[in-house]
């Protein structure tokens, strides 16, 4: 009788290639049964991948969509709120004019101008206001503060303010403030409102742009108003919030609203006093409540403006989350496992390795000694 011998190395040699590879099939199909899709997409899906991989681009590019767009949401929604607050703010000044009415009592002219500048002080706290290291009405110029502190004595707007009326008292052969007739007020108040709004670009407004003297040489020729109150760029923040939609998420300090209501608390501020003729002050009085009615109007349609803006977001976000939706099942139609099947697979393998096992460890056990007697 021929006998033939088997290497038990060999055997141990086998289940261990067969140990590692049902291992490393287990980690594959465990991680299948925890994701729910493909270990390798790749290798499941063979020419049908790119698909995968497209589907895969779309849902990144739409979240990331949704991640910019809950930044202009959040954007909008603390301008809104800081224009809420300033239109507020409007409203007190408005109150403070109309409760002086004629009145030259010092007393009721002092409590008029401390509150009027309490509101332009809380105002430019409003249009300095930033989120996320942006400031808000900055326009495109986000990392720069818009607004200078236009409220505090002897800021440089308001050395400017006094140099213009000393250059139209000189120009006009006025003594002093309190020789202004009622006439001299209107026309000076004209001035101030055209130099408030003058644009360098604009040839007409050359006569308001400021000259040297009676300012320093270095600003002149610009605006007052970007000379001495505002930093912030015309232009506004700009959102793609869709594939094919692109929006303004913010405004600027530039707009005729901020203009007025700094134009009017600077003359309540600067004539709201005894010093002046009752017929000047009564012209600077209503001027003020114009002003300042101006203001509150522009801020509002700012608010709108912005509202409107915030409704665009909100409907896109819909659709992204709608087509994000759809993608999703067609890449999980691609990429999805049976979790049973899955789950069976793990099952088998482990079942398979520990049978390898105490096969390796009966194989370790054998010994010519057990059968020597």
């Amino acid at each position: 009788m021929k006998t033939s011998f088997i290497s038990s190395l060999s055997i141990q040699t086998t289940m261990r290639y067969a140990v590692a590879k049902a291992q490393q099939d287990m980690v594959a199909a465990q991680q299948e049964v925890t994701t729910g899709r493909h270990a390798d997409v790749g290798v499941a899906l063979g020419a049908t991948t790119s698909r995968s991989l497209d589907l895969t681009r779309d849902v990144l590019r739409i979240k990331s969509m949704l991640t910019t767009n809950s930044l202009a949401t959040q954007r909008l929604e603390s301008s809104e709120e800081a224009l809420s607050k300033m239109s507020g703010l409007g409203q007190k000044i408005l109150d403070s004019l109309i409760g002086i009415g004629g009145s030259s009592d010092s007393t009721n002219l002092g409590v008029a101008r401390t509150s009027i500048q309490s509101a332009l002080d809380t105002f430019a706290s409003f249009a300095n206001t930033s989120v996320n290291g942006e400031y808000l009405f900055a326009g495109i110029n986000s990392d720069i503060k818009p607004f200078e502190n236009v409220a505090a004595a002897g800021s440089a707007v308001q050395v400017a303010f006094d140099a213009e009326l000393a250059k139209f008292l000189t120009d006009n052969t006025i003594a002093s403030r309190s020789d202004m007739t009622e006439q001299d007020m209107s026309d000076f108040l004209d001035r101030m409102e055209q130099m408030f709004n003058a644009d360098p670009a604009n040839p007409a407004d050359a006569p308001y742009l400021l000259t040297s003297p009676p300012h320093v040489p270095t600003v002149a020729g610009q605006d007052f108003w970007s000379a001495f109150v505002s930093n912030a760029s015309d232009e506004n923040m700009k959102s793609r919030i869709t594939q094919s939609e692109i929006v303004e998420t913010s405004t600027n300090s530039n707009t005729e609203g901020m203009r007025k209501f700094v134009l009017t608390s600077l003359i309540s501020m600067e004539f709201l006093t005894n010093d002046i003729s009752d017929e000047a002050r009564s012209v600077v009085t209503t001027r003020a409540q114009a002003y300042i009615g101006q203001a509150m109007s522009s801020l509002t349609s700012e608010r709108a403006r912005l509202g409107l803006s915030a409704e665009r977001v909100k409907k896109a976000d819909e659709t992204l989350e709608a087509q994000q939706k759809i993608i999703e099942v067609h890449l999980n139609d691609l990429e999805s496992v049976d979790a049973y099947e899955a789950s069976t697979r793990v099952k088998g393998l482990e079942a398979l390795v520990e049978t390898a096992y105490t096969l390796t460890a009966r194989l370790q056990q054998l010994s010519l000694v057990n059968f020597l007697r």
